[in-house]
């Protein structure tokens, strides 16, 4: 992740389909709280698809601890979950929806 008043962020060259390169583009057109959204929903669907939902053809692979499924008290389990390190400590990061408010926690591995 960037820092605000970084060089503005461009399409990952990974993506080369032609038609999500320019909805993705697009997305400059929108004000922050949109695009936010829209990330949840790019999260979520990732992780709903990585889970064999839809066609049935993900492979539902985990990093196989077990602690994936293990949500802390108040997360609800349709939260995405985000893994990451900072100064060489490990957290999960939960983001979900409550209504129009999007709402969060970090708890630490």
């Amino acid at each position: 992740m960037t820092d605000p008043g970084d060089e503005e962020p461009t399409v990952p060259a990974t993506i080369t389909d032609e038609d999500l390169r320019s909805a993705l583009e697009e997305l400059r057109e929108y004000d922050p709280e949109t695009i936010r959204d829209v990330a949840l929903y790019a999260a979520d669907l990732a992780d709903w698809l990585e889970a064999g939902g839809g066609s049935g053809d993900g492979d539902g692979d985990d990093d196989g601890d077990g602690d994936g499924d293990d949500y802390p008290p108040g997360v609800p389990e349709r939260a995405t979950v985000t893994e990451t390190e900072i100064a060489g400590t490990e957290y999960w990061y939960y983001q979900w929806r409550e209504g129009d408010e999007i709402r969060s926690k970090t708890v630490e591995r």
